[in-house]
């Protein structure tokens, strides 16, 4: 039997939330080993040991941090994230980018930093909702043309981007497979409008309470029917365990932009 390489995995943002969930993913994971977290210098966490890690501490040394990293997992902000980009794109380190709320510009720029080093950029790591994205693809294609489409989406409180990157991604879905642009079919808000619904528009609702991990939906309103698509995430964990095993995958592929569904499928 072949023996399985343990792959170092460095994680950025690494006191945060979904940061925590994935070192703590990573330590009792057989197939990778922790080898960087970072967080800020002022973080109460600073300079002390990552809890099961054995020696691994809490730094903002970046480049020492992925020299010793074959792959990182950065889920944190925009701007944070892009200031990884270029520290990792020195060191010819894979990079997982779960960071939501991207602006066009900056898309481009990790587009073209792809042409260097591996990079998976996913909205969401979730195995479950991108089998959902799959399922969406089918649905779309059998009601597109038909349905009101409405996407529906919750998240805790502390969320800053709306609506979420996975609710995004799901029209982008929608709009792949019926050769439309999401810009031309969103519709944020209705309070303005006195208008009634068109019948091209997609339609997006968000919530923002307490601490719900994420929910997400899609409707198909057909004239006598509904059809749903519906992802609930009951905790943090789903998204650690798809952004590790992920994480594994590329830090053996090729210069390129992946997706999680490229990961899905091979």
């Amino acid at each position: 039997m072949e023996k399985q390489t343990t792959v170092k995995i460095g994680v950025n943002a690494a006191t945060g939330r979904m940061g925590q969930q994935i070192t703590n993913e990573i330590v009792v994971s057989g197939p990778a080993q922790l080898s960087a977290a970072f967080c800020r210098s002022g973080h109460p966490y600073f300079e002390k040991v990552v809890r099961g890690s054995g020696t691994v501490l809490y730094t903002n040394d970046l480049n020492a941090g992925l020299k010793a990293s074959g792959v990182m997992i950065d889920f944190s902000l925009p701007t944070v994230s892009l200031a990884l980009l270029d520290q990792a794109l020195q060191m010819k380190t894979p990079l997982l980018i779960g960071t939501t709320g991207f602006s066009e510009e900056q898309l481009q720029r990790i587009n073209q930093a792809a042409q260097s080093i591996p990079i998976l950029l996913a909205p969401n790591t979730s195995i479950g909702v991108n089998a959902a994205l799959s399922l969406l693809a089918k649905a779309t294609k059998l009601l597109g043309k038909q349905a009101d489409i409405e996407i529906i989406e919750a998240h805790h409180k502390h969320k800053l981007d709306s609506p979420s990157g996975t609710a995004l991604k799901m029209g982008e879905v929608i709009c792949e497979q019926t050769n439309t642009q999401l810009a031309e079919r969103a519709v944020y808000q209705r309070s303005a409008s006195k208008a009634g619904r068109t019948d091209n528009e997609i339609g997006f609702s968000v919530v923002r309470g307490g601490s719900i991990v994420g929910d997400h939906k899609v409707m198909f309103a057909l004239e006598n029917e509904i059809i749903s698509i519906e992802h609930k995430a009951t905790s943090r964990q789903c998204f650690a365990e798809g952004a590790v095993k992920a994480a594994i995958w590329l830090s053996s592929q090729l210069n390129g932009l992946y997706s999680m569904q490229d990961f899905l499928a091979d």
